[in-house]
């Protein structure tokens, strides 16, 4: 992975939360391991469906290393045309895009029971 890709996936996220995404060291452009630092089985799973999705994407697996250490390790194997940064990058913005709804429609669906009367018990 070069250092603008890199770049590129920290910017994705906020610059208090950028230091928490690196690569390993024998990762190439096509054939990633992406460690998350204060990560889990939540981010994980969800984000290893999101990648699996892409037809661009020829492999995808996550681990947690030990119990004890909080990080996750998130490992894409893609074509040829596409590199697993750009992969990674665009299943977190489908990802959070996926969250942005569940909220909208969670809060849709609140406001609806509490404005016909609902009394929250």
């Amino acid at each position: 992975v070069t250092m603008a890709a890199t770049k590129e996936m920290g910017n994705l996220l906020h610059d208090d939360e950028a230091m928490r995404l690196e690569t390993t060291p024998e990762s190439t452009e096509h054939n990633t391991t992406f460690v998350m630092h204060n990560e889990d089985h939540t981010l994980g799973n969800a984000l290893r469906m999101m990648l699996n999705q892409n037809p661009k994407v020829t492999f995808c697996g996550y681990s947690v290393p030990h119990p004890l250490e909080n990080k996750m390790h998130m490992h894409i194997q893609t074509t040829k045309d596409i590199s697993a940064a750009e992969v990674m990058k665009s299943a977190l913005r489908e990802l959070m895009k996926m969250c942005d709804h569940v909220t909208n429609t969670f809060e849709d669906a609140e406001n609806d029971y509490y404005q016909s009367g609902g009394t929250g018990h």
